[in-house]
Parts: C-alpha cells; structure tokens; sequence
C-alpha cells in the first residue's frame, strides 16, 4: 500500500482528488493528510514519511517548488497537479518529473499513478527540481541540463554535452563530450522532442547530432559529416538540403 498526501490551496481540488483516490485506488494508495500549504505539507510529511506527495504549483503564500527547500533529501515521489498548459508540458518532461494537468480526471490520475509504481522510485532528485523550475521560468538563463530516463532511474546530463543521439529500437543511445553513453528507456523521437530544436538537428531517422560539435562535412560520396570526437555519421538524402540550409545560417 503507498501512504499519499495531497497538498493543494483549493478545497474542491483536495476533495475531489481524494475521492478519486478512494473511488478508484483504494486497493493501492491510501491518503493519510490533506494539506492547504507548503507549511503545513512539510509537518504532515514530517509527521506520516508518505511515499508519494501530489503537490499543487500554484499556491498564494508559498507555491509548490518551495516545498523541497524543507529537505536536504527527498525521500518521497511527486506527482505535480498543475494548471499549467501545453507550453510548459516539454518542462516536466525535460525534468521527466511526472504532473497532472487540473482539472484532474481518473483517466490521467490512473496514468500517473501507474508510472509511479513503474519507478518504484524511492524519492526525485532536487536536481530535477532545478531543472523544471528554471525550464518553466521564461526569463531563466540556466535552462541548461535533462534528466534522462534510464532502467535505473534517471541521469543528468548538461544539454550541451549531449554530442549526439543513436536510435536503437525501443531506446536511444546518448553520447556526451566526455566520451560517456547513456542507454536512454525513451524513443529517438522522444528524445529529439525534448532537447531544443535549434541545437540539435536530426541527419538521419537513426541519428540525432549537436550541431554545435560538426567539424566537417563531405559531399563527395554522398554527405557525411564528422564530429568533433572523430566519429562519422551519414546524412540521409532526403535530408540533406534541408541540413546544409541549417548548417550554412550558422555561419
């Protein structure tokens, strides 16, 4: 059985979650608080060590990322419920920090919960609280790293040491500027959908590359373009004009 709290302002929020949970999660999640505030939620996960907390963003006195600012480790899993639309969904992602959109139906909430259980993560990494917080906030310069899914868990990389990606099947391949690979649990297109568009470009339907790290190009057979690392990788022909218009406004 996993213990929850739910810590929302919204009286009908709380409510309602709650009565979805009992209604249709009571054989798995058992709510054990229900709290109105950031204040509030840290004395009752203080009080009860839930395993999972379902953390409302949008809160008048203290909103949802200052709760990890109580604990210098998170022992417990989070899934955010948030009025936050479409634009900020790659966010969560980027962070691979799990969210319901409100209002809340049983639908996405039998979603969420079922990737908590896949996790079975003892706890987030208030690195990945970092990463979302900068990625939501507009003005932010330090939108600089991804929290990359992998069989254990996750890995953290910086966005600009990722050289470049490899598709293979069901998973991607990263490989980073200091020669290290992370077997990534997502798809290449996943992949390709999160890192920003104007840093990577995708060559071929197996190869996603870091533009910033082309040494050269060869047309002569084809086109092949060389990375920094010396490894070399082909472009696809359909590909391959709208790769060197990309590649020439670079320059």
């Amino acid at each position: 059985m996993t213990n929850c709290i739910i810590i929302d302002d919204e009286i009908y929020a709380r409510d309602s979650l709650d009565l979805m949970l009992s209604l249709y999660f009571s054989d798995r999640i058992k709510v054990v608080g229900k709290a109105i505030s950031v204040k509030e939620g840290v004395q009752m996960i203080n009080d009860h060590n839930p395993d999972l907390v379902f953390l409302d963003i949008q809160m008048p006195e203290e909103n949802g990322f200052k709760l990890f600012n109580y604990f210098n480790q998170v022992r417990f899993s989070v899934i955010f419920t948030t009025a936050y639309q479409e634009f900020a969904i790659k966010a969560f992602k980027v962070a691979a920090l799990d969210y319901i959109l409100k209002p809340v139906s049983p639908e996405d909430l039998n979603i969420a919960i079922k990737l908590h259980e896949k996790r079975h993560l003892s706890g987030i990494s208030l690195e990945s609280i970092e990463i979302l917080v900068n990625a939501l906030n507009p003005g932010s310069l330090n939108i600089g790293k991804i929290a990359l899914p992998t069989f254990k868990g996750f890995q953290i990389e910086k966005i600009n040491d990722i050289m470049y990606c490899v598709a293979d099947f069901n998973y991607t391949r990263v490989f980073t500027v200091n020669g290290g690979e992370v077997i990534v649990s997502k798809q290449l297109n996943t992949i390709e959908s999160l890192l920003p568009e104007k840093l990577f470009y995708r060559i071929h339907k197996s190869h996603l590359v870091n533009l910033n790290y082309i040494k050269s190009y060869n047309r002569t057979d084809g086109l092949n373009i060389v990375l920094e690392n010396g490894t070399k990788l082909v472009v696809s022909v359909r590909r391959k004009e709208d790769f060197l218009r990309v590649l020439m406004s670079r320059y």
